[in-house]
């Protein structure tokens, strides 16, 4: 297996969330102890390239940053928290506030990784018991947490798949493009436009 890794593809959020989300991985953890994920640091999932050499992977790279150039950095909101129902072993994440602009974001972002749709999130939790699962719940779900940020780059991680470090670590970051804007980039691709926020505090309207 010597020459192989895994490959993980993310989205990093701002500090501020990542401070947020080890705030809460932590709180999991004074509850029910040791789980997964709760060492992993924050991160949006896009893609897994499992048991890859490198040599397959770096021709892969300078297509991906020609590609990526057509997207703009997104802006994203956390949205509280929820979980996915396993039936059996739930993942509690933090939610992102979908729109139809992040959706048109996301689904050109899959495009250049031939990814179905999905529902991008922060995992605080994943894959716990039952009974742990309703241990920490409770502490999550009221908890109110909204909170704007901004990707500007995509994240390439890799991992040895032998030896005693499994832990991933920086392989390439890749940068959107910033002479994008994210909300004309948005609107364009949508048959009905929707003004930004900052659009719309920015106009003066008068209700009466």
């Amino acid at each position: 297996m010597t020459g192989y890794h895994d490959y993980l593809i993310v989205l990093s959020p701002s500090l501020s969330v990542a401070k947020s989300v080890e705030s809460a991985k932590n709180l999991c953890f004074k509850k029910i102890g040791e789980y997964n994920s709760h060492y992993a640091k924050a991160h949006i999932t896009i893609q897994r390239w499992p048991r890859k050499r490198q040599e397959w992977i770096e021709p892969m790279i300078p297509k991906l940053e020609r590609e990526l150039k057509s997207l703009p950095p997104v802006l994203l909101d956390i949205d509280g928290f929820d979980f996915f129902d396993h039936q059996t072993n739930p993942t509690i994440y933090a939610k992102l506030n979908s729109t139809p602009l992040t959706q048109v974001w996301f689904k050109h972002l899959r495009r250049f990784f031939s990814k179905p749709d999905f529902e991008p999130h922060i995992t605080i939790a994943r894959s716990i018991p039952n009974e742990d699962f309703f241990k920490i719940w409770p502490y999550f779900k009221h908890s109110v947490w909204n909170e704007p940020f901004k990707v500007d780059k995509l994240t390439i991680l890799r991992r040895e798949m032998i030896g005693h470090d499994k832990s991933y670590k920086l392989f390439k970051e890749i940068a959107f493009n910033s002479r994008l804007n994210f909300y004309d980039f948005a609107n364009s691709r949508l048959k009905a436009p929707i003004l930004s926020l900052n659009k719309v505090n920015s106009q003066q309207i008068n209700l009466f």
